[in-house]
């Protein structure tokens, strides 16, 4: 077997419990007007299992389910005192059951809509060790896209929405081109990690990337030390095409969302993004 072109360095898991993890616990209650399941196991095609909560309208109609994918914690849903006047997101606009760049569970239900909110590999409370914005990351969203369309509450279509993190796995899952996913709704997510996130014209980005190593680093596992990645390929290579999309690969309807506020970070990316997509109906 040939060896992997690169090798990836890890670092342990901070601790969940140190940011208010309460643990894993399954539990399905009504509230609000929804059945929510909390802390779904999804196995994945290597056996690694994943968490999810799961917010859906009462009865037995089916209906369709929106993921939002994300490394941030479904049990911490407002994460805006971390930005300068809280991002300009005031609490009352959103209810406690919304995930941190997430859609909200409120709105959605009652539209007839499933909301799933999901840990992905390797961090809080799901199992495996944490990569991020990679390939591997697309084939983990394939399987719990599959997984969810296959469900006796879900129409059989499923969609991704969400910004940032949750924006930039969209691409690299729709690329995968999972059977059951009907469309992406990215809101602000960047095309190349090493382009627009590590290393801006070349220059390394010393700011935002120790800060974010630390936001997605909560973990019973081990995660992808990305610090120590941007040291050890400070050239664009084989561990960055890893963080790039096959844009080719995407048809599924898109709705993309960018913004002037975040050019540095997001607005280049989604607007590459947004002309390389293959998908014949896509909106900007």
């Amino acid at each position: 077997m040939a060896e992997a072109p690169f090798k990836m360095i890890f670092r342990p898991g901070v601790p969940p419990a140190q940011h208010k993890y309460p643990g894993l616990k399954y539990r399905k209650t009504r509230e609000r007007g929804m059945i929510v399941e909390r802390d779904v196991a999804v196995p994945l095609r290597d056996g690694v299992k994943i968490y999810a909560d799961i917010h859906r309208p009462p009865g037995k109609a089916r209906v369709p389910a929106l993921i939002a994918w994300s490394p941030y914690g479904k049990h911490r849903p407002f994460q805006y005192e971390y930005f300068l006047n809280f991002a300009s997101v005031r609490k009352e606009w959103i209810s406690p059951y919304t995930l941190f760049e997430g859609p909200d569970p409120l709105y959605w239900v009652p539209r007839g809509y499933a909301i799933i909110h999901v840990d992905v590999r390797g961090v809080w409370g799901s199992e495996g060790d944490a990569t991020y914005w990679c390939h591997d990351e697309g084939r983990d969203g394939y399987d719990f896209i599959e997984w969810a369309a296959a469900q006796d509450w879900c129409s059989g279509k499923v969609g991704m929405t969400g910004v940032s993190y949750l924006a930039i796995a969209q691409w690299q899952i729709a690329a995968a081109q999972p059977p059951h996913l009907a469309a992406i709704n990215p809101w602000e997510g960047l095309s190349d990690m090493y382009r627009e996130f590590a290393f801006h014209g070349g220059i390394p980005e010393t700011a935002f990337s120790p800060i974010w190593q630390k936001s997605i680093s909560y973990s019973l596992n081990r995660v992808e030390d990305v610090l120590a990645m941007m040291k050890a390929h400070p050239m664009f290579d084989a561990y960055w095409a890893t963080k790039v999309a096959d844009f080719s690969r995407i048809k599924v309807p898109a709705y993309v969302v960018a913004g002037w506020g975040d050019h540095g970070l997001h607005l280049r990316g989604t607007l590459h993004a947004y002309n390389s997509i293959a998908s014949e109906h896509k909106w900007l």
